[in-house]
């Protein structure tokens, strides 16, 4: 949900400043609201550095770097390639700390990941490494979206800070 007053994306902004970081964001499910509720922040200019949407495969390899053959051997919505993709993004953008997504929104099915609709892998890279979290978020298509920005820009937040991320508060 994209609010007036973003305190978690004003938190992320407050701790990348302080450091003298920027940002750049790799999405998929969340289709922009990472971006968005980065963006809603004023002087955001002075730590984001770029968002990119990237859907498919050949868009994630083009704008994060990551291996068609990795996404092949371990699925989009793996650990090891939403990693790979973090990483990439940081790489070519040549910043601080990037952060990736990676998920089913759903509802339909038929697909051909076995993951339940709902899962989503997010990886944040950074100068002490990559950190990555699964989640399987219940909830409509939207729903499903904002839970994905929450919970990136939280584990953005944590690895900022150095906090261990079993102890994040949580987001309505």
């Amino acid at each position: 949900m994209l609010l007036e007053h973003d305190e978690l994306a004003t938190a992320v902004g407050q701790a990348l400043l302080a450091r003298g970081a920027r940002l750049a964001v790799a999405e998929t499910t969340a289709g922009g609201l990472i971006s968005a509720r980065i963006l809603s922040i004023a002087g955001a200019s002075a730590w984001f550095d770029r968002g990119v949407v990237c859907y498919g495969g050949r868009s994630k390899q083009e704008t994060t770097g990551v291996s068609m053959d990795l996404l092949r051997e371990h699925g989009s919505v793996s650990p090891i390639a939403v990693a790979a993709m973090a990483e990439g993004l940081r790489a070519m953008a040549g910043v601080e700390y990037s952060v990736a997504e990676s998920g089913i929104a759903g509802p339909l099915g038929g697909r051909r990941s076995p993951k339940p609709v709902g899962s989503v892998v997010v990886a944040v890279a950074g100068p002490a490494g990559t950190r990555t979290e699964e989640h399987v978020f219940p909830g409509t298509r939207v729903q499903v979206m904002e839970k994905i920005a929450a919970a990136a820009l939280g584990l953005l937040l944590a690895t900022i800070e150095g906090r261990d991320t079993t102890k994040l508060p949580s987001e309505t």
